[in-house]
């Protein structure tokens, strides 16, 4: 068995606070978006999952690099200490100031995508507008070309030429 001297199981004991932290920092990361308006069902459901997801990739690689894959009661017992000394102390200033951030934020992108919504059907317009312009002078271009084109029709078959026709076809 591995042993892990009283330093080292103290240095341990401290990344796993940090860790435990750091986890609690990504998850009121997630609570302020969920504060800032993703608040439905599904959304929370996703958030949940990628938070359980990131935190057992980073318990488990804790695990590998500092106590060789091996399971430690006092590495969880620092990381959930961790969690709720950042969750009691820094953690109410961190997410107060995120979901004043990420309002802002959001307020920010509904007023972009409320101008670029604008200006999309303002260009959808100017496009319609155009296109049935061109429609109804192509018309006009084409039936005028039509007439022109029955004129000039006439004009190569007339009576004396579709006689000759008739003659040289007879012959």
């Amino acid at each position: 068995m591995w042993e892990i001297s009283i330093g080292g199981q103290l240095i341990t004991g401290l990344y796993s606070l940090a860790l435990g932290a750091v986890l609690c920092a990504f998850y009121d990361i997630l609570r302020a978006f969920r504060k800032a308006g993703a608040d439905s069902f599904i959304s929370v459901f996703i958030e949940d999952i990628v938070f359980w997801l990131v935190s057992a990739v980073m318990v488990f690689l804790f695990f590998v690099s500092v106590t060789n894959g091996e399971i430690r009661g006092y590495v969880i017992l620092f990381c959930v200490a961790g969690f709720l000394l950042y969750r009691i102390t820094v953690g109410r200033i961190a997410f107060f100031l995120l979901c004043k951030l990420f309002i802002f934020a959001s307020g920010i992108w509904r007023r972009i995508s409320n101008l670029l919504a604008d200006f999309s059907s303002l260009i959808i317009k100017a496009t319609s507008i155009f296109l049935n312009k061109t429609a109804k002078a192509s018309s006009v271009i084409l039936s005028s070309v039509k007439k022109l084109l029955k004129s000039v029709y006439n004009m190569l078959y007339t009576k004396k030429q579709s006689d000759k026709l008739e003659n040289d076809v007879n012959e």
